[in-house]
């Protein structure tokens, strides 16, 4: 490799390492605008550490915040398994694509797709699944309209031109910050994850609230408040599928599955009602709907039924013949 690449290497390992502190942001800052082979070396760096980590992600170490004792009867896997988190960034189910953004541009991904944007900037859009983004660069300030789905956004510092996102009544503004935004239909969640952002309602009838990393925000729609509540484990958690995974600590299977089906081909249907409420922990790659099925099955001691497009768990309860 040449000069460049190598310097490339050594920018993007240090960076999804362990961070960049204030005196090495100005340094990386320098050698990017210095050449105009620098940006392409770094990207192609960026998209080697992705798939280096992709390919290797799953034989990884354990992260000591996730990690639990487990019963000798059970394999190191499913419902009581607490594997690897990526020693690069992100990793993708289906597909995962990476390129640099040169123009204001609509971005979508489809189901079970990820992207890894680094954008004009300097910034990087990690794009979930199903989701939809909007870039608007100016001269006066960075906007990101997300349409639709997710989007975790690590922010390069500039303090002439605003980062903002606007996502349905939400907005969300940072300077130097990594975070991300999901939209649902009732409302806007914000996750931090370093630095600060400051978070109000385009009509201004919520007061503007700021966050801290590991503080979460949920802006309802319509509502003249800001929930902001200290989750740091829990972001952790929610952000797992950068990595392509999902963790359980804790969560019903409803929910379970309803993060399964933003992610898999093959949609999973809980046949029990029963069953909705029922607390699982473990971990899982997203594109793994099956073993988890399977794992149910063997923990709740519940059947399933697994077809070429669904997986059904739990049985239907049938009514009596000629009862209500």
């Amino acid at each position: 490799m040449s000069k460049i690449d190598n310097e490339a290497f050594a920018w993007v390992a240090r960076k999804l390492a362990r961070g960049l502190d204030d005196s090495e942001h100005g340094e990386f800052d320098a050698w990017y605008a210095a050449d105009s082979r620098h940006k392409g070396a770094y990207a192609r760096a960026m998209a080697i550490c992705n798939a280096i980590n992709f390919a290797t992600a799953p034989q990884s170490f354990t992260p000591e915040r996730y990690a639990v004792s487990e019963p000798r009867t059970r394999s190191r896997r499913g419902l009581l398994m607490y594997g690897g988190a990526a020693a690069c960034l992100a990793a993708s189910v289906g597909t995962m694509s990476f390129f640099a953004l040169r123009e204001d541009k609509v971005l979508t991904t489809g189901k079970g797709e990820f992207r890894i944007v680094p954008l004009q900037d300097k910034s990087i859009a990690t794009i979930n699944s199903a989701t939809q983004i909007e870039v608007q660069f100016t001269a006066k300030r960075r906007m990101i309209n997300l349409r639709q789905g997710e989007a975790w956004f690590e922010v390069a510092k500039d303090k002439s031109k605003p980062f903002i996102v606007v996502a349905g009544d939400a907005r969300i503004r940072a300077v130097g910050t990594a975070f991300s935004v999901r939209r649902f239909a009732n409302g806007t969640e914000v996750l931090v994850t370093e630095g600060t952002v400051e978070v109000w309602s385009g009509d201004q009838t919520a007061q503007r609230r700021q966050l801290k990393a590991g503080e979460r925000a949920f802006l309802a729609r319509e509502a003249s408040v800001i929930s902001v509540t200290r989750q740091p484990v829990e972001i952790n958690r929610k952000l797992a599928w950068r990595e392509g995974k999902l963790i359980l600590t804790n969560q019903t299977l409803n929910d379970a599955v309803a993060d399964f089906n933003r992610y898999s081909p093959r949609t999973i249907v809980i046949a029990d009602a029963a069953l909705r409420d029922k607390r699982l922990f473990g971990q899982y790659k997203l594109d793994a709907p099956e073993l988890f099925a399977k794992d149910v099955s063997t923990v709740l001691g519940v059947p399933i039924v697994i077809t070429a497009d669904t997986i059904f768990i739990g049985q239907a309860e049938r009514k009596a013949p000629g009862g209500m």
